[in-house]
């Protein structure tokens, strides 16, 4: 059995390279050589945890969570204890959760921000709903066409670049669900 703690995508490599890349809470990008300082370690160990090599002992495994401002399990299971009903019932990510959390609490004056409402009007809209199905089915026809030889693509409908009008086609698709959903909220993009 492969050991689900050790090598380059096991869980916590894969979270301490996703946080490296962009703090959960700052979107800043920390480098090996300020993740090494903060938890007093070399740079080069905070490259074999990254690389999934080596883990760190309970100690500094404490510290990089104490300094990225996640929970332990979070590191050891790409889920915290607090997110992890949400998670198990919605299926959302932790960073999607987390976002979430930051888009609501980024708001002063006590109440939803403006960035919570759209939200949660867009996930009460069944609209949208069916954007998305139909949104993950042209963008998998697209990688599909991507791998075919450019014979086939010529064999599919010749003499038109089915690429590119598949490409066109789930931009103006796109871009037409937003234009409604502005309209939706009494904003017109007309162009006199």
């Amino acid at each position: 059995m492969e050991n689900q703690f050790k090598g380059y995508e096991n869980t916590f490599a894969v979270t301490l390279r996703s946080m490296m890349e962009e703090h959960p809470h700052t979107g800043e990008k920390t480098t090996q050589k300020a993740l090494a300082k903060a938890i007093g370690i070399r740079p080069q160990t905070v490259s074999l945890y990254m690389d999934g090599s080596t883990q760190p002992t309970a100690e500094n495994l404490f510290k990089i969570a104490k300094y990225f401002d996640v929970s332990v399990d979070y590191l050891l299971t790409g889920v915290s204890s607090e997110n992890k009903e949400v998670h198990k019932v919605l299926g959302l990510s932790e960073g999607a959760v987390n976002l979430i959390k930051r888009a609501h609490d980024t708001d002063k004056f006590g109440s939803c921000s403006e960035v919570v409402l759209v939200l949660d009007e867009l996930l009460s809209d069944v609209d949208f709903y069916r954007f998305l199905e139909d949104l993950s089915f042209k963008m998998e026809n697209l990688k599909k066409l991507a791998q075919m030889s450019p014979d086939q693509k010529e064999k599919m409908m010749p003499g038109l670049n089915v690429e590119g009008y598949w490409a066109w086609d789930l931009n103006a698709y796109v871009q037409e669900f937003i234009k409604k959903e502005l309209e939706k909220r009494g904003i017109s993009l007309r162009q006199d």
